[in-house]
C-alpha cells in the first residue's frame, strides 16, 4: 500500500513539472529551412510570417563552399510555405512595414565581411532598393510610421536610414564595444541601442543626439537585445554574463524608466538572453536564452508565468498581432519554427491584446 501511495506522490510530482514547463502548448511546427532560423516576424495583420536563415554550403559544380540565404514567407491560416526569396547572402534581420506593404531584410557575406540591407515588395518578391556597407546587419528596426530604418551591424554604431530607399543615412556613435539589438519607441521619438559594452543608449530619433546611458549591473556584462514595453513607459534589455574566450554566460531581463533611466527589476535566467518580445497587454514578455527556453515573464510582479523548452539556443521570438500565438526558432537540428498558442500557455493569466512589440537581438554574439 505504501508502495502504491509512493508511486502516485511520484506520478503527481512529475505531472506538476511537465505543466509548469508547458511543454502541451506547442501547437505546430513550420518546416522549410536547411539550416538555422535567424529571425521572426509576423505582418501586421498577422496572416503571414517571414522567417529568415543561412549558412554555407557546398556548390556541386565548383566543390567550394559558398554562402546562401533564405527568407520565407508563412501562410499563417494554412501553416504553409507560401513563398520564398533565395540570396548568396545570409537573412540575420527581418521586420515588416507597418502598412505590411514592405518587408526590410539584413544580413550578409559572412565570409567576405560585405553586410546588405533590402527593401523588398514582398509579394511580388522585388527588390525595392538596397545598399551594401562594410560589416554585416545583425538587427534592425522600423520605425511605428514606417518612414525611418534603424540598423546595427558589427561595430560600435548604428545606423538610421529614410525609407524606403534607404537614403540619407545618420550614424549614431557613441557606444564603445559590438552593437547588438536595435528598438523605436511605440511613438517613434527614441531608438534604443543595446551593446557588448554593457549598455543600453537611448537617442532622439529626430536629432540622433545621445539622451541617456544605461549600464548594465553586477556580472551582467553585454547586451544582445534591446525592446521598449507597448506603452513605452520602460526599456527592457536582454543581457549576460559574457567571457569572449567561453561560450557559457549567465543571464537576465534587465528593465528601467525610459523617462528617468531608473533600475526597476532584473530577472534571472540560466544563460545570456537574446531575443525579446512583448506581447501587446503591456506587462507580459517573452524572453529566450541560449540555454533554449523562453520564459513569460509578469511585469508587474516580476512573477514567472511559464517555461517554454527547445532543443538548442534561442535566435528569434515573434508574438502574432493578436497575441494568441507566439514563433520561436534556435540553433537547433530539426531547423524548424515553434509555434506556441499563448492563451493555453498562459492559462488563467492570459488576456486578448491587440497588438504586439517584437524584438531580436544580434546573431554572430554571445
Amino acid at each position: 500500500m505504501k508502495k502504491q501511495l509512493m508511486i502516485c506522490l511520484l506520478a503527481i510530482a512529475v505531472a506538476a513539472v511537465i505543466a509548469v514547463r508547458s511543454t502541451e502548448p506547442n501547437c505546430g511546427l513550420l518546416r522549410g529551412h536547411s539550416h538555422e532560423v535567424f529571425t521572426l516576424a509576423f505582418a501586421p495583420d498577422g496572416k503571414t510570417l517571414v522567417s529568415g536563415s543561412g549558412d554555407f554550403r557546398m556548390d556541386a559544380d565548383t566543390e567550394q563552399l559558398q554562402e546562401y540565404g533564405e527568407l520565407k514567407f508563412w501562410d499563417m491560416g494554412l501553416r504553409t510555405e507560401s513563398s520564398a526569396i533565395n540570396s548568396d547572402a545570409r537573412f540575420w534581420a527581418a521586420a515588416f512595414s507597418p502598412d505590411g506593404r514592405w518587408a526590410v531584410t539584413g544580413g550578409g557575406v559572412h565570409g567576405m565581411r560585405a553586410g546588405r540591407i533590402q527593401v523588398w515588395d514582398w509579394r511580388r518578391k522585388k527588390q525595392i532598393a538596397a545598399v551594401t556597407q562594410e560589416w554585416l546587419v545583425q538587427s534592425l528596426a522600423i520605425s511605428p510610421d514606417g518612414r525611418r530604418l534603424a540598423t546595427v551591424s558589427y561595430g560600435s554604431q548604428a545606423t538610421l536610414w529614410d525609407l524606403p530607399n534607404l537614403e540619407n543615412p545618420v550614424v549614431l556613435d557613441g557606444h564603445t564595444d559590438d552593437v547588438k539589438s536595435v528598438a523605436f519607441s511605440p511613438d517613434g521619438w527614441l531608438v534604443a541601442t543595446g551593446s557588448w559594452d554593457g549598455t543600453v543608449k537611448l537617442w532622439e530619433t529626430e536629432t540622433a543626439r545621445c539622451v541617456r546611458t544605461l549600464q548594465l549591473d553586477g556580472e551582467l556584462t553585454a547586451v544582445a537585445a534591446v525592446a521598449f514595453s507597448p506603452d513605452g513607459t520602460r526599456v527592457v534589455a536582454g543581457s549576460g554574463a559574457v567571457d569572449r574566450r567561453e561560450a557559457n554566460c549567465r543571464g537576465a531581463v534587465t528593465s528601467w524608466e525610459a523617462s528617468t533611466g531608473r533600475h526597476i527589476v532584473s530577472l534571472p535566467h540560466e544563460e545570456c538572453v537574446t531575443a525579446l518580445a512583448f506581447l501587446p497587454d503591456d506587462h507580459t514578455l517573452a524572453a529566450g536564452s541560449r540555454d533554449g527556453d523562453v520564459k513569460l515573464w509578469d511585469f508587474r510582479t516580476g512573477q514567472e508565468l511559464s517555461t517554454l523548452s527547445h532543443a538548442g539556443p534561442i535566435e528569434a521570438i515573434a508574438i502574432s498581432p493578436d497575441g494568441q500565438l507566439m514563433a520561436t526558432a534556435g540553433r537547433e537540428r530539426e531547423c524548424a519554427i515553434r509555434l506556441w498558442n499563448l492563451p493555453q500557455v498562459l492559462g488563467d493569466h492570459s488576456r486578448v491584446p491587440q497588438t504586439a512589440t517584437l524584438v531580436s537581438g544580434g546573431k554572430e554574439r554571445l
